[in-house]
């Protein structure tokens, strides 16, 4: 079978309306509601310097930027781990041919955490960097990767680098078909999220304090990053049933 990325999106639209309710479930418990109180917590993020920026300006920022991640981090590590927990009970949920139900998916998904941890953060290191870099290589390493979650929840006991070259063997031939969908996420939720990250920073300057409307931003980027998190575990989850009904 040959992917298009609109195919591919047309395929986890059907899929997302057809597991609505559950996958909106876990998603809002364990992907949305962690970022959203980690959003809550944490102070704001240090402002870069205003142009014309010299050495010892910058300097600065990156000394508050270090004492704003001791401060702040653990807040978002622990958002983290929870959103890659709701992400692996979501592919069990899709994935398990016996039909699960919401409170089996997630106990399968804890029985099997630490090899979707362990991926998922093995995963996290390569697109991290291709998207420092540049945008575009970031998601295409994504696009390659991005059916190793579904293997581990379709085959608990596989290893993380087993599940790594398995993705690379069912997307092989159809990165830029896959890399082109997750681009389409990607613009989605970057058109949604800056102007929201923008009215978070004008929220948290002095003067500008309105906690009701603080909490309405931040439960608005939080929305947007589940919105992201589980469209591309869908598509990924899409590829991995494709591939794996043609014997790949």
């Amino acid at each position: 079978m040959t992917f298009t990325f609109a195919g591919l999106l047309a395929a986890t639209w059907r899929l997302l309306r057809r597991s609505l309710d559950p996958v909106v479930a876990i998603t809002a418990l364990f992907v949305f509601l962690p970022a959203f109180a980690a959003l809550l917590l944490s102070d704001p993020v240090p402002p870069i310097p205003p142009a014309p920026r010299d050495e010892v300006a910058m300097q600065a920022w990156v000394t508050a930027m270090a004492q704003w991640g001791q401060a702040n981090g653990l807040w978002f590590v622990l958002a983290d781990v929870a959103g890659i927990f709701g992400a692996a009970a979501v592919a069990v949920l899709l994935l398990d041919a016996d039909r699960p139900t919401v409170g089996q998916a997630l106990r399968s998904a804890a029985r099997a955490f630490w090899p979707f941890l362990l991926a998922s953060l093995a995963i996290a290191v390569p697109v991290g960097i291709g998207l420092w870099l540049f945008v575009l290589p970031g998601l295409y390493v994504q696009a390659r990767l991005i059916a190793a979650i579904p293997a581990i929840a379709q085959q608990p006991g596989l290893g993380v680098g087993r599940a790594i070259r398995v993705s690379l063997a069912m997307t092989r031939g159809h990165g830029w078909a896959i890399t082109g969908a997750l681009v389409t996420l990607f613009l989605a939720q970057y058109l949604l999220a800056v102007p929201l990250m923008q009215a978070d920073e004008w929220l948290r300057m002095p003067g500008n304090a309105n906690p009701l409307l603080l909490s309405l931003v931040d439960a608005g980027i939080a929305a947007v990053g589940a919105f992201y998190a589980t469209g591309t575990l869908l598509v990924g989850i899409i590829i991995y049933r494709v591939r794996a009904s043609n014997g790949t």
